[in-house]
């Protein structure tokens, strides 16, 4: 088929037409695909023209049809062959004549993901279902990668004569969203969504790729497709012409309606144009006049507050252009009735209730609140004391958790007696002690006693006999050669007794019952 022919029509329709087909060509442009299915099965090899060879972990020479594709592969296309190639019955990849690729898939029980990245040539890809959630059909290329909501929607990749890279994107349903890379595969932080019924155009730079305006200021243009392979246009026409025949050779122009070429503004002149239906060459021009501003409706654009002014602005409803400001004044304050709590008052701070303004909570009037002073729990020991170190001790605010500290006194040693030598008459002895609560002792001396000379009575004196006695030491017994010694009588001891006659009583001995009269009231025998 003769390209040349087919020129004028690939420029209106493939960049206003849709199709289901993805074009992918050069090393200029990347597709994604978002979906969302079972695993990805290995990859069938549907069809072979000429020499289609493939190198990786399982394959290493020429591709026949029936055999499959892993990840990891690499694929080369020769010059005058061809290829096409299915995943999971549904994804189709038609290689064009000196095209080659690298294959990279992951597997898991919840989605399925294959990459295909472009060295060169031209491939063109066809998706029979859409795609749902989760999964991936990925087209890389180096300067840009396009992250794809739909299935609608082509890529079109072509070098020009000074080698520069082109990549056309044209989006009938769902959202493509074209990221921008580096020469280095980096992403540039660009990024533009194409809608159905839109279309962008990529080109490289220097050192990285930009967005192309054309002249309607939309993202498309005309490209030159006479640099597309032979293949590659055969197959746009089967996908986009509905009759091919009809447009080739020469034709004359057939006016369309009136386009919008560039729209009027409200302040700018706008362009209409009619085209040829067939080549799309520009036939007629009409200048559209300005629109002229229209008034809408009072905005409030800053509020007013209590104490600063606020603004309102009337804008064009169709521009958004700013047509009258107007200051709103300030509402000003309105204040509560009740106090309010701001500043809680704490153990060693005073705290401040207050009446706000209800609308902007400045506080208008204000007053102290009393510190509420610490509440300290039980001390608690964090340190013993010993008996001869001070101890520490602390208790805790149940309010604020401030500490209070302070230490407590030495014990003390408790000695208690563990042993003893008690001394005697004649000779001294000592007492041991240790302390209850540490190692320390003490030894006490005690002294001799000395003797305790007391009268051992051998007899008894009565109140008119004498006794005998000896003297001797109480403790140890010891007798004095020469004390043995007489005891004194002890004599009686009267008392009065029973009346006999008038003013005549008997007077008894309380010790031997011995009895005198006597006439005498008183006792007679008190000295």
């Amino acid at each position: 088929m003769l390209k040349g022919a087919f020129l004028a029509t690939l420029k209106g329709k493939i960049i206003a037409g849709a199709a289901a087909l993805v074009v992918v060509g050069g090393v200029a442009a990347g597709v994604v695909i978002a979906t969302n299915n079972a695993k990805f099965r290995t990859i069938s090899v549907e069809e072979v023209t000429g020499t289609v060879t493939a190198t990786g972990e399982k394959k290493n020479g020429q591709l026949l049809v029936g055999e499959h594709l892993i990840s990891g592969d690499f694929v080369s296309v020769a010059t005058e062959s061809g290829l096409t190639m299915c995943a999971d019955k549904t994804k189709y990849l038609y290689a064009d004549p000196e095209t080659s690729f690298r294959i990279s898939s992951e597997n898991s029980s919840k989605s399925k993901n294959l990459e295909i990245f472009m060295e060169s040539g031209s491939t063109l890809h066809e998706l029979k279902e859409k795609l749902g959630e989760g999964d991936t059909y990925r087209v890389d290329t180096p300067n840009s990668t396009m992250s794809v909501r739909g299935t609608t929607f082509r890529v079109t990749v072509y070098r020009d004569s000074k080698g520069t890279s082109y990549t056309l994107t044209e989006v009938e349903s769902g959202t493509v969203v074209i990221q921008l890379k580096t020469k280095t595969g980096e992403f540039t932080g660009e990024e533009e969504a194409v809608e159905a019924g839109e279309s962008a155009l990529v080109r490289d730079t220097e050192t990285s790729s930009e967005f192309v305006k054309s002249r309607k200021g939309t993202d498309t243009m005309v490209l030159d497709y006479d640099k597309l392979p032979d293949e590659s246009v055969d197959r746009l026409i089967a996908l986009i012409t509905e009759k091919p025949a009809e447009i080739i050779g020469e034709h004359e122009h057939e006016a369309g309606d009136w386009e919008e070429d560039t729209p009027a503004t409200c302040t700018e002149s706008g362009l209409r144009v009619k085209r040829c239906t067939i080549c799309d060459e520009v036939m007629e021009v009409e200048t559209l006049d300005p629109l002229g501003h229209t008034e809408g409706e009072w905005e409030v654009e800053t509020e007013p507050t209590c104490t600063e002014p606020g603004t309102r602005v009337k804008k064009c409803t169709v521009c958004g252009e700013l047509l009258e400001t107007e200051e709103i004044e300030a509402a000003g304050h309105v204040k509560s009735d009740e106090w309010t709590v701001v500043l809680e008052p704490e153990c060693e701070t005073a705290g401040r209730q207050a009446k706000l303004c209800t609308v902007c909570g400045e506080e208008l009037e204000t007053k102290t609140i009393k510190k509420t002073g610490h509440k300290y729990g039980k001390w608690q020991t964090t340190k013993e004391a010993t008996c001869t170190e001070q101890g520490e001790r602390k208790r805790v605010c149940s309010i604020c958790k401030k500490e209070q500290k302070e230490t407590t006194a030495a014990l003390g040693h408790d000695m208690k007696e563990v042993s003893r030598d008690n001394a005697t008459c004649t000779a001294g002895g000592h007492v041991d002690y240790k302390c209850s609560r540490c190692d320390v002792t003490r030894t006490d001396s005690l002294a001799a006693l000395g003797h305790n000379w007391v009268d051992d009575i051998l007899e008894e004196p009565s109140c008119t006999g004498i006794g005998y006695a000896q003297t001797k030491c109480s403790r140890c017994g010891m007798e004095v050669g020469d004390s043995f010694h007489e005891v004194a009588a002890l004599g009686h001891i009267y008392v009065r007794g029973q009346e006999v006659e008038p003013g005549i009583h008997n007077w008894d001995c309380s010790r031997c019952g011995h009895t005198i009269q006597s006439e005498n009231q008183p006792n007679p025998f008190e000295d």
